[in-house]
Parts: C-alpha cells; sequence; structure tokens
C-alpha cells in the first residue's frame, strides 16, 4: 500500500510539473509556440494521392511533390506520360483544429495518341479545414473530420477550371497496432455543377518500421462514382487532330464514343465523363519514408491500379519532402 501511493503520488507530481507546458499549447498556433509535434510518434505522412488523402493529424508544415503519372496505352491517350510539380501547406491554429492547402501545383500532360496536343497548365486550388474530434497520444489513436473545397481556378488545358467546384468532406483517422502504424479514410467528392461527376474515396495506409529512420509502407487507394457528369467537358486536339477531326477541340462524351470507354481522371481531374457512374477504382501503392531528421522526411512511393477499369493511369510514382515545425 505504501509502495502504490509513493507510486501515485509520483505520478501527481508529474502532472502537476508538465501543467505549465500543457498550458501553454492551449495558445494559437501551437506548432510555433510550443514544443510540441502534432504528428504522433511511430507515424509518417501517407504520400499517394495526396490531393485526396488526408491523414488525420494536427500538423504545421511545408510539403513539396513531384510526380511522374504514365497514361494507359489501352485508354483514348494511347500512353504517354504526365508531370506534376506541387506543394502543401498545413497550419495547426489550435491542438485540433488545422487549416490545410492541400491541391496547387503545375502540370505536363504529354499523350502519345497523335490527334492530342501536349499541353501544360496550372492545377486548381484545394483548400479547408481539419478538425480532431478524439486524439489519444499514449495510445496511438487519433480521428479525426475535413472539409476542403476545390476552386475551379485551373487551366483547362490541363482539364482543370471546369464548373463551379467540388467539396470533399472526409473522416480520416490512425492508430498502432504494435508497432504497425496504420492510418485510412473515408470521404465524398461533391460536384457543385452538373457538369462534372461526383464520387466516394478510400484509403487504408500500412507503415512498418525496419530501422531507426527508415518505414516502407503499403497503401490501398480506391474510388466509386455515384453520379456522372455531362460529357461537355472539351479535350484540345493537336494541328493533326484538327486537320482529322475538322475542330480544334472535340468533347469527353464524344471520345467515350469513339474509343468505346468510360473513363475519369480518378484523383487529380474531373473530366466530367458520362456513363461513369458506377465504375470503381483501385490502386496498390508500395513505397517507403526516410526520416532525415526529426523535422524532415523523404518520401517516394509506386503506385499503380488492380481493377481492370484503369481510368487514365497505368504507372504512377510519387515523391514528397515533409518539412513539419
Amino acid at each position: 500500500m505504501i509502495r502504490l501511493t509513493r507510486e501515485l503520488a509520483c505520478v501527481a507530481l508529474a502532472a502537476l510539473l508538465a501543467a505549465p507546458a500543457l498550458a501553454e499549447c492551449d495558445e494559437l498556433f501551437p506548432d510555433l509556440t510550443c514544443d510540441r509535434s502534432g504528428r504522433f510518434d511511430g507515424f509518417e505522412m501517407p504520400i499517394v494521392q495526396p490531393y485526396l488523402f488526408e491523414d488525420p493529424f494536427i500538423t504545421t508544415g511545408v510539403y513539396p511533390y513531384y510526380v511522374w503519372h504514365q497514361f494507359p496505352k489501352s485508354s483514348p491517350l494511347e500512353g504517354g506520360e504526365a508531370h506534376v510539380l506541387a506543394a502543401q501547406l498545413r497550419i495547426a491554429v489550435t491542438d485540433r483544429f488545422a487549416i490545410i492547402a492541400t491541391k496547387d501545383g503545375y502540370m505536363w500532360s504529354r499523350p502519345d495518341n497523335p490527334l492530342l496536343e501536349e499541353t501544360g497548365g496550372f492545377m486548381n486550388l484545394g483548400f479547408g479545414v481539419k478538425y480532431a474530434l478524439y486524439q489519444d497520444r499514449d495510445a496511438g489513436r487519433i480521428v479525426s473530420l475535413a472539409l476542403k473545397y476545390e476552386a475551379p481556378s485551373g487551366n483547362d488545358d490541363v482539364f482543370q477550371g471546369e464548373g463551379d467546384g467540388m467539396l470533399m468532406p472526409s473522416i480520416t483517422g490512425a492508430m498502432k497496432l504494435g508497432d504497425l502504424a496504420v492510418q485510412g479514410d473515408l470521404g465524398g467528392i461533391w460536384a457543385i455543377d452538373h457538369r462534372q461527376s461526383s464520387s466516394i474515396y478510400y484509403h487504408l495506409y500500412f507503415g512498418y518500421p525496419i530501422a531507426d529512420r527508415i518505414t516502407p509502407f503499403l497503401q490501398f487507394s480506391g474510388m466509386h462514382w455515384v453520379d456522372s457528369g455531362d460529357g461537355t467537358q472539351e479535350i484540345e486536339l493537336s494541328a493533326f487532330g484538327e486537320g482529322a477531326l475538322g475542330t480544334d477541340a472535340i468533347p469527353i462524351g464524344l471520345v467515350e464514343v469513339l474509343y468505346g470507354q468510360r473513363f475519369e481522371g480518378a484523383d487529380v481531374a474531373n473530366l466530367g465523363a458520362f456513363g461513369v457512374d458506377g465504375l470503381d477504382y483501385v490502386t496498390v501503392a508500395i513505397g517507403a519514408h526516410l526520416r532525415v531528421t526529426d523535422r524532415l522526411t523523404v518520401s517516394a512511393a509506386w503506385e499503380r491500379p488492380i481493377t481492370d477499369h484503369k481510368s487514365i493511369t497505368s504507372d504512377r510514382v510519387t515523391t514528397n519532402v515533409a518539412f513539419e515545425f
């Protein structure tokens, strides 16, 4: 009994000594004013499909990306590739609430189909907020809600800037199973304008450290379209395509008819294709995180579809540098 009392007294004393630090972290912008990390120990940030997959942690940081994307030979694009340079920004306003800027960047698209033009342009801007409903740092568990809006601010040359924008609510969580870090989300893309499609998306991530600073990971990502667009969004044609078809652009719906395929832009672009409701698109990705310092992590992943419907994806490599305060 005496030993137990001593242990309880030690715990109480430790709590009293820690109280001032906890009070300081109740201030605004805790990552900048307190000695804290919003990301729990043993967790890294998922990097695959970053425009959609928002992890649950309330962090402050800058996250540059480079993505190489290969188009399927069997698609109307007939192969080719795209390159994207982008950066994300997150600011923890409190321990539970963050402002997030999750989509931007510049894309170069080079399809192999001679009818289609090589293009470049800015992506839409996506931003929103995130709130932690429940978090237990000691147990390694957290559940958050996120709400993002994607504004039609990009260039139509890279299938951006169409419609009235999209709302993307999601619930996201993380937990530890021994050394295994599990993260996942479930969300939706609601197109405000009927010209674009709407879908449900989900992600499941498993990370397991094999060394002090190296964490390989496996991720499954999926989308299910619940509503189609009207197929009126246009695709720019090359000079050869203009001569062959007598116009400088054709609607995506006509491309679907000509090639006998239904396809969408998955996590990158909303093409507003018709007849895609009911389609499923699932990918698997493998990669690794290298924690260079306590605040700097470099990550890379290779991703490819595992469903018959490949959308506009054959293979994709995503790289990221995460600097968190």
